[in-house]
């Protein structure tokens, strides 16, 4: 019997939803126990799924409010199951409520991919001591591998954030290489994507250009350009720089990851089904506070009290309140769709989803079917 260690979890994940686990991680040595799960229908005669890559992060927290009937699983290719990581011992830390065989039948049923999402922001504190020493690397990496067998994961998506410095830099090449080597051993070989930085600050000490093989997909984290972290509000995705603005685009991290030698047909591009409010009267003014939105949220607020906004620059809108003391950064209908424009010019390889369920209004995932439908699903 796997060992049980009862402790307080702190985490951060990349969504509004920024919540406290409070839970058992089991360390797991052996598999876990399976249970038969009723097989949902498969989709309807002639339903295409989307022609490029669609991954969508299921946040495991957040089940109560969008439970595997609520997933749109016709609009994704894949989903990423957020989150299980390392202990600074290698041994795989899964919290307890995580396995839900639900949703991966569901997901399988509709010809979906499940992949096992390790890390996440607040998660990360193992991965340093797990990747120091081959014993760590290999301990964590066969358990990872056990447990996707055992679970019906198809693979592994790496959030590591974030390598920083140059001996992590060495330790996560070996980390990355081993682990690919030991998926893609299985048969049939499972997949290993990771969620990359946005830019060189934290990508420097990521060896794109030898692990670019070692990935199937890499997906860039091209949001939260701007928040709590800044000195001025401003977008927290835009396409293109807003006027002035040296924060970051969509656009100029994917010019960085082509230089740093990864392939178009490998990037995912970041969309936030979230945004972030500043309080101050305009976008590039300085502020004290800001707060996560899902993009739920923002849309129910009330027209009366606020103005919706369009910059053509960064191909991005904002809402600010009449009172003049709040803004709001989030992408729309209209943004998401110039993004999945974006992503066919330029021939990346899709788009990674920051969180599903975060869109869902009156019962649709508004977002996501604008992602969907603008990779061919009708």
């Amino acid at each position: 019997m796997p060992a049980v260690v009862l402790f307080r979890v702190r985490r951060r994940p990349r969504s509004v939803f920024r919540l406290a686990l409070l839970a058992a991680a089991v360390f797991l040595g052996t598999a876990a126990t399976c249970r038969v799960v009723p097989t949902p229908p498969p989709p309807p005669p002639g339903t295409a799924g989307p022609n490029k890559v669609v991954m969508g992060y299921y946040a495991a927290w957040n089940r109560a409010a969008i439970d595997h009937t609520k997933v749109g699983y016709g609009y994704l290719t894949h989903i990423a199951h957020a989150f299980a990581w390392p202990d600074a011992d290698g041994r795989l830390v899964v919290p307890a409520g995580f396995l839900y065989p639900e949703l991966n039948a569901a997901a399988h049923a509709a010809g979906v991919k499940m992949v096992l999402g390790l890390g996440g922001g607040g998660n990360c504190a193992g991965f340093p001591g797990m990747a120091e020493t081959a014993e760590g690397r290999g301990r964590f990496i066969a358990q990872v591998v056990d447990f996707c067998a055992a679970n019906g994961y198809d693979g592994v998506d790496v959030d590591w954030e974030f390598v920083s410095n140059d001996e992590e830099k060495a330790d996560f090449t070996l980390f990355i290489e081993e682990l690919g080597a030991a998926l893609r051993a299985r048969t049939p070989a499972m997949l290993l994507t990771m969620a990359a930085p946005s830019g060189n600050y934290h990508g420097r000490w990521i060896d794109f250009e030898r692990l670019a093989d070692d990935l199937d997909l890499i997906g860039f984290m091209t949001y939260d350009y701007h928040g709590a972290w800044s000195a001025h509000a401003g977008h927290v995705a835009p396409l293109y720089p807003s006027e002035g603005d040296l924060c970051g685009s969509v656009n100029g991290t994917l010019s960085y990851a082509r230089s740093r030698g990864v392939p178009a047909a490998k990037i995912l591009v970041g969309l936030p089904f979230f945004g972030r409010s500043f309080d101050c009267g305009a976008l590039g003014r300085p502020f004290t506070t800001s707060v996560g939105w899902s993009y739920a949220d923002v849309m129910a607020l009330p027209p009366a009290e606020w103005t919706r906004s369009w910059d053509a620059k960064a191909m991005a809108p904002w809402l600010s309140r009449r009172d003049g003391g709040m803004v709001i950064s989030f992408d729309d209908m209209t943004s998401i769709g110039l993004k999945c424009q974006y992503v066919r010019e330029t021939s990346a390889a899709g788009v990674m989803i920051w969180a599903l369920g975060e869109d869902h209004r009156s019962g649709r995932p508004e977002l996501l079917e604008v992602v969907g439908r603008s990779f061919g699903v009708r």
